[in-house]
């Protein structure tokens, strides 16, 4: 990942799809001494398996936000987004 500079003004679902790429990237991107550390503490597979889960949910999480067939289902986790967003402002 290589930092591209200012890219101006653009619209919020834009910045958020950007910052959910960026840490889709930094979950996917190797941590040798995290993963290093998982292996001494007998943990590193617990470890993957719980990278995966993540990866799965940011997946969801892009899916949500464009809405590329919409349903019930969207609705609800749209809202749900919507509304931890709002309590995250206040925390």
């Amino acid at each position: 990942m290589k930092d591209q500079a200012s890219v101006g003004s653009e619209s919020p679902s834009i910045k958020y799809d950007r910052a959910l790429s960026l840490f889709t990237e930094s979950v996917m991107k190797p941590d040798h001494d995290l993963r290093g550390c998982a292996h001494n503490q007998g943990c590193y597979d617990e470890l993957m398996e719980i990278r995966e889960h993540v990866l799965k949910y940011l997946k969801t999480l892009k899916e949500v936000t464009h809405h590329t067939n919409p349903d019930e289902s969207d609705e609800i986790e749209t809202q749900k987004l919507e509304n931890e967003k709002a309590l995250s402002k206040w925390r």
